[in-house]
Order: C-alpha cells, then sequence, then structure tokens
C-alpha cells in the first residue's frame, strides 16, 4: 500500500496522500498450542503397543514427528551409547541427541525387521508414497501416514480432552516447550532441527534467570583477576 501511494504520487497521479508511513504492522499475538500434560502422556503409553510407545518416546525425547519415525533406521541409533543421530528431513539439519534411559528399553523392545526401526504390520514404512488411479484414469501420489491414523486411535481410546487438530507431533511441540525451559533457545534449535534461532525462540519466554547469569559472567570476565564478590 505504502509503495502504490508513493508511486501515485510520484507520477502526479495524486497531489496528496495519507500519511501513510506511520502506519505500521498490527501486533501479532501467537495463541499458545496445546502440549500433553504427564498424565496425559502416561494414558498414551498404557494403551501403546511396543511400536507407537517408543515412537512415542522419541518425539518427547528429541522431538521426532512422523517423518522422522518413519525413516528411523537401526543403523542411525547407537545402542550402546545411547545417541541417535538422525538429520532432520525438511532443513537437512543434523542432530545427535542422548536417549533416555525409558527411549533405549523402549527401542530395545521393538522386532527389528530389516534397516527401518518401524513398519506396519503389512511390512510398509510408517509413512508413505502411494499411487492412486482415478475414475478419469489419471493417476496421484498420495502420502499415507500410519504415524498419524494409529496416534488418533489412541487419543480416542484414552478419551484425552484435546483440542482439534492435536495429533503426534504435539509430541514434538511438547518436547520443545520442556526443552524450552532452560532458557536456551540454542538447545531448542539443536533439539528440533531448525536452521536457525527464529522457530526456536518461539517457545523460549521467560528467560530473566539465564539473562542475570550471563551479565555475571560478563562482569567476571572483565574484572577476571580481581577479587570479585
Amino acid at each position: 500500500m505504502k509503495a502504490m501511494f508513493h508511486w501515485a504520487r510520484k507520477n502526479d497521479i495524486l497531489q496528496s496522500i495519507p500519511n501513510i508511513d506511520a502506519v505500521s504492522k498490527g501486533k501479532i499475538v501467537r495463541q499458545e498450542m496445546y502440549t500433553f500434560s504427564s498424565e496425559e502422556i502416561k494414558k498414551l503409553l498404557s494403551v501403546s503397543d511396543l511400536k507407537m510407545r517408543a515412537m512415542i518416546w522419541l518425539g518427547l525425547n528429541c522431538g521426532f514427528g512422523c517423518t522422522d519415525c518413519a525413516r528411523l533406521k537401526w543403523k542411525d541409533i547407537d545402542l550402546e551409547n545411547s545417541r541417535v543421530q538422525l538429520a532432520r528431513n525438511k532443513t537437512g539439519v543434523p542432530r545427535n541427541l542422548p536417549l533416555c534411559s525409558e527411549t533405549m528399553k523402549a527401542l530395545k523392545t521393538v522386532p527389528r525387521f530389516g534397516q527401518l526401526v518401524f513398519h506396519t504390520a503389512e511390512g510398509h514404512p510408517w509413512v508413505r508414497a502411494s499411487l492412486k488411479t482415478k475414475k478419469d484414469r489419471s493417476r496421484k501420489y498420495t502420502t499415507v501416514n500410519a504415524v498419524t491414523s494409529m496416534f488418533a486411535r489412541l487419543l480416542k481410546k484414552t478419551k484425552i480432552n484435546a483440542p482439534k487438530g492435536t495429533g503426534f507431533y504435539t509430541l514434538r511441540r511438547t518436547a520443545a516447550t520442556l526443552a524450552a525451559r532452560s532458557g536456551d533457545p540454542f538447545a531448542v534449535q539443536r533439539l528440533l532441527g531448525h536452521v536457525d534461532l527464529t522457530m526456536a525462540t518461539r517457545y523460549v519466554q521467560d528467560v530473566s534467570a539465564q539473562t542475570d547469569r550471563v551479565i555475571e559472567n560478563s562482569r567476571k570476565y572483565v574484572l577476571q583477576g580481581e577479587n570479585v564478590a
């Protein structure tokens, strides 16, 4: 709008224009997104089979989404040192993350069949492309996401009163929210596999304690060698 009015005045289409430079963008108020409580997570785990239980722990431990779980291979997991190394498919950002004892325990119960950690009962990847033929004989690829479907059934079974749109990805959001309590956006960025801090900082709210420590550390650095109280 600003460019249009300035162009109109410059080309003598308008003799005067509103004080449009004073117009600024309205502040976007971000709605707080839903995350699972501890009790809700326990309910989900209690009704999950071996594979879904392991995926839930990966979602909470590593911030993994549906695609992350579906493409995870056994070679990506260091069972001896309890770590997983898997780049985020969307951004290509590498992630090397520790696995908590609960996640390791859940993974060790998953039957090993091929390179992928998770397969459906039919032996398919949990997230895959499927080629379908329409009535007019044209063909189109669609995404089959068994993780989303199975998790939706779990939510219904537990009768968790979650808002519309709640799904497996909510585990990733829950992991990010819990990680953000450290006040360290860099840790959140590494966990989620974001390219920069823009997305990570959305989860980090009150960092006053961390800011105090930063200032105090800077003071000690400047005054090193002196008797600093």
